[in-house]
């Protein structure tokens, strides 16, 4: 039987990890695919980019388009013109995209284009908010895809929705392969990871903030960090920050004031290590998509400073509380964080997000499916 050549388009730190049980699947058991990885550079911090290669061991790209920053419009436009020399070189029979981030929009655009197939992983996911960068990516990216894996019952409803019904499948979620994988792990090392950082178990908040919305309006981000100051004040904040997020605050002359106040600041964490702040933290503060459904999968409770989310599995039982006024965080975080009950409450809530083999549904129905 012949090859089916599949190339998985990369970029960012959610798609790495949500890609890696995928292609160690595709690897290990899918001869009949021949998979070529490409890395976009949309994340070329080694904090962001590097550390994920490494932890979850897997294989290098065989090319790197080095896309770099820029605005929505430019990081976008050069990903397509530097990978449709790729697709054209290559002829995949496929283009693989997961997730909703300007690499995912570039690769199915480019593909499309070509007339070649494009299968999106992590399909269906909708916010409404169409001022977010990610709802614009994630809906284009589904009405041009072949092939659509969803993560979600939920998803396939917003599918349905837009009359995408068609090579439409249920997979669960590529993210619940990942943390079974690596939570022996964390398990095995969270110990030494909080000794590290002088921490202990639910005495702490864990914050992560990279959103444009959240960080880019400097007088929004001010009111978000003397919040955090003030959370402080009662509970240890731990803030592993993003490198947009600590030049905003540089730009502020904020981070001082931070340090000051007693907020823990580090470089953005390996996987292995966010997961382990993450398992033990008292609660999240976050407004990664990603986050939202790792805090809920840990049973840790989650607040959302955004004002819609793309996983409303999530929402039941205060497991994620949304908000959007940054002098609503010191009341929502110590109110959650003091609750004991929240996280039997979440446990009990089980899993909507599948039983861990998402990743072997996806690369089945890839070579199935992919028309030749």
């Amino acid at each position: 039987m012949s090859k089916i050549r599949v190339m998985l388009v990369v970029g960012a730190r959610p798609q790495f990890i949500k890609s890696a049980p995928l292609i160690r699947e595709i690897i290990t058991r899918h001869k009949r695919i021949e998979l070529s990885i490409v890395h976009s550079g949309q994340h070329y911090d080694p904090q962001m980019s590097e550390i994920f290669f490494r932890e979850l061991k897997m294989p290098r790209p065989f090319a790197n388009l080095r896309a770099g920053s820029g605005t929505h419009a430019t990081q976008t436009a050069t990903i397509m013109k530097r990978l449709e020399k790729l697709i054209v070189r290559d002829s995949p029979d496929v283009v693989v995209v997961p997730g909703d981030t300007n690499t995912t929009l570039a690769g199915a655009l480019a593909a499309a284009k070509l007339s070649v197939p494009v299968a999106h992983v992590e399909a269906g996911l909708r916010s409404g908010d169409m001022t977010m960068p990610e709802e614009i990516n994630r809906r284009l990216t589904d009405h041009c895809s072949a092939l659509r894996f969803a993560p979600t019952r939920t998803a396939i409803l917003n599918l349905k929705k837009e009359s995408l019904d068609k090579a439409t499948y249920l997979t669960g979620d590529t993210m619940v392969d990942a943390l079974h994988t690596v939570i022996p792990i964390v398990q095995e090392r969270q110990g030494e990871i909080l000794a590290a950082h002088g921490l202990q178990p639910h005495h702490y908040t864990l914050v992560t903030l990279h959103r444009p919305s959240n960080v880019d309006i400097l007088s929004g981000l001010a009111r978000i960090q003397l919040a955090l100051r003030k959370v402080a004040q009662t509970l240890k904040v731990v803030f592993p920050i993003h490198p947009r997020t600590h030049a905003r605050l540089a730009r502020l002359k904020a981070l001082s004031g931070l340090r000051r106040s007693g907020v823990v600041m580090m470089q953005p964490q390996g996987y292995v290590e966010i997961l382990s702040l993450l398992k033990n933290a008292a609660c999240l503060l976050t407004d990664s998509g990603g986050m939202q459904k790792e805090s809920f999968l840990l049973h840790v409770p989650c607040i959302t400073l955004r004002s819609t989310t793309e996983w409303p599995e999530t929402l039941s039982r205060k497991a994620n509380q949304l908000i959007n006024d940054p002098r609503l965080i010191p009341k929502t975080i110590l109110a959650t964080a003091s609750n004991a009950q929240l996280r039997n409450d979440i446990r009990s809530l089980g899993n909507p997000f599948g039983d861990g083999h998402a990743s072997s549904s996806i690369a089945r129905l890839i070579e199935q499916k992919t028309p030749r």
